[in-house]
């Protein structure tokens, strides 16, 4: 990444390349912290609230481009992948919803800094909130595998293989 994902690199990031985003009618209403809005109608469920497929994917995707975006301000090339994830679903969305990005730790901010630092990979967790009319209606604790995008494309450096850290080292 050459520079830090602001707002609108946020937004043309979702539009042009997460195609569901599109069909969700998803926008970045700000970067810090990332919220990500969705409108009702292209969301809903046969009760007449929002589908809780779109619930998910607006939050993860809010935590996705958080994880994104903090790499980003420290001038990090990576791949980011919605790992795993808990979900509570609180109350029913019956109008637009917001989701969320909650800030980490700052232990799991400086042991994601020492993994990437060391293995060019690790994992992070954060919460994310999902809010229709001030009203909280879903939590989601998503776990993000980062890995250095020179990693990702195979390209990881000969020292750190000599090191033994390269390959089927766990993430975290």
């Amino acid at each position: 990444m050459a520079k830090p994902l602001d707002l609108a690199d946020l937004q043309v990031y979702l539009s042009a390349r997460i195609a569901p985003a599109r069909a969700l009618g998803l926008s970045v209403e700000a970067a810090d912290p990332v919220i990500i809005a969705a409108p009702l109608e292209p969301n809903l469920n046969d009760k007449g609230t929002a589908f809780a497929g779109s619930l998910f994917s607006v939050a993860a995707l809010a935590g996705w481009m958080h994880v994104m975006r903090w790499c980003s301000l420290r001038s990090l090339d990576v791949e980011v992948a919605l790992q795993g994830a808990s979900v509570q679903f609180v109350a029913p969305a019956r109008g637009a919803f917001r989701a969320s990005a909650g800030e980490p730790s700052v232990a799991q901010r400086d042991k994601l800094e020492l993994l990437l630092a060391r293995r060019g990979r690790g994992r992070i967790e954060l919460p994310v909130e999902v809010n229709c009319e001030a009203k909280q209606v879903m939590k989601l604790t998503g776990v993000y595998a980062v890995t250095l995008s020179a990693i990702a494309k195979g390209s990881w450096p000969a020292a750190a293989t000599a090191a033994g850290d390269a390959g089927g080292a766990p993430l975290g």
